[in-house]
């Protein structure tokens, strides 16, 4: 049960913009660089336009769900069997979200700072501090990404003031060298990262009102941002081949950044920047899972919890290799993601409209 006070509207915005952020900024990078290599800044570009449809429809139907909880919502609208089918795609979507942001920022701790640590150690230790904050509650996630978010937004705008005088901006053209294809696959790419904006349905009913129009076109503006400023980076920095076949170029941005003359190496503060932004995500993606399950009594909520953080600790490491989980991610994950998002999306904002038109007739 949803207990006051609640989260601000400004602690909403910053809690996605970790949540979300940390796909555009870091995870979806890679694929966009091997889709489309010099060209997939344009890809970005163009994804602007799906994605401002995208932003559309969710403002639409969020006008009209209010705070209310969304399976409870697609209940009243469409009926039980269809609120069900959403629930299960709703678990199973966002603990494939927790699997694969687990399985990534293990791996990366593991190729850059820890190779002699054991995963199994990183992934306890990450999933425990995920559970305690699941554990705790969407306020106490909200407010852990007021603390964080700041010093996350000033390290990024640090690595890409400190290293202008590595970029050659001239690397981002000519465009097209390979014709449209690799661009219009970009931008399914592009796509699959800013379409997270859809995660805003399961934080409103934590909030005492909606998103209002203006912070939530400011934040899809910031969304944006996040994912076109580190690709047209990586590019300028490294030319398109060569962060084509880096596995973190966000983080090769950090190896080349000093502090004056005696601090040659800064990207111990990516740890920070990435963790945050794991940490953040995943716990939202438990909290969202146990929401799905609804019962009168809240004693089995820890219990579940428990649960899933078990079961993604195996998984997280023992699964795949890193080569096989990168080409499952970029080959399958990410547009099926896009798509499944897309499809959910146009299936809400007709129920909505349709509630309007029957309210109307009514009047």
């Amino acid at each position: 049960m949803i207990r006051s006070p609640k989260p601000t509207k400004l602690h909403a915005i910053m809690t996605l913009m970790l949540t979300i952020g940390i796909t555009n900024h870091v995870f979806i990078i890679p694929a966009l660089l091997q889709m489309a290599k010099r060209d997939a800044w344009f890809s970005v570009l163009l994804a602007a336009v799906p994605f401002a449809i995208m932003v559309c429809l969710i403002g639409f139907a969020s006008s009209r769900i209010g705070t209310q909880p969304l399976p409870e919502w697609i209940r009243q609208q469409l009926g039980r069997i269809p609120a069900f089918l959403f629930q299960c795609i709703i678990i199973v979507y966002f603990f494939a979200t927790a699997w694969s942001s687990l399985f990534d920022t293990v791996m990366w701790m593991k190729v850059t700072f820890l190779p002699y640590t054991p995963v199994l150690a990183t992934s306890l230790i990450l999933i425990l501090l995920c559970f305690i904050g699941a554990l705790k509650g969407m306020k106490t996630i909200a407010i852990a990404s007021g603390i964080l978010l700041p010093l996350v937004v000033l390290l990024g705008f640090y690595v890409a003031i400190v290293n202008i005088e590595y970029k050659d901006y001239s690397l981002l053209f000519p465009l097209f060298e390979q014709g449209w294809n690799p661009v219009f696959k970009g931008v399914l790419y592009a796509c699959s990262g800013l379409f997270e904006v859809f995660f805003i349905f399961f934080l409103h009913p934590y909030l005492p009102a909606p998103l209002d129009k203006k912070r939530f076109i400011v934040f899809a503006f910031i969304l944006f941002g996040l994912t076109l400023g580190p690709l047209t980076g990586a590019i300028a920095e490294f030319n398109p081949f060569e962060a084509a076949i880096q596995r973190y170029p966000a983080y090769e941005e950090w190896r080349i950044a000093g502090f004056g003359k005696y601090v040659s190496q800064t990207d111990f503060f990516s740890i920070y920047q990435w963790l945050s932004g794991s940490c953040i995500r995943i716990s939202f993606a438990l909290i969202v899972i146990a929401d799905m399950w609804k019962r009168r009594s809240t004693r089995w909520r820890p219990s579940l919890l428990a649960i899933l953080a078990v079961i993604l600790v195996p998984l997280s490491c023992y699964t795949l290799s890193d080569i096989a989980f990168q080409h499952l991610m970029i080959r399958y994950v990410f547009p099926a993601n896009a798509y499944l998002i897309l499809c959910l999306t146009l299936i809400i904002a007709v129920a909505a409209m349709f509630r309007s038109c029957k309210k109307g007739r009514t009047a």
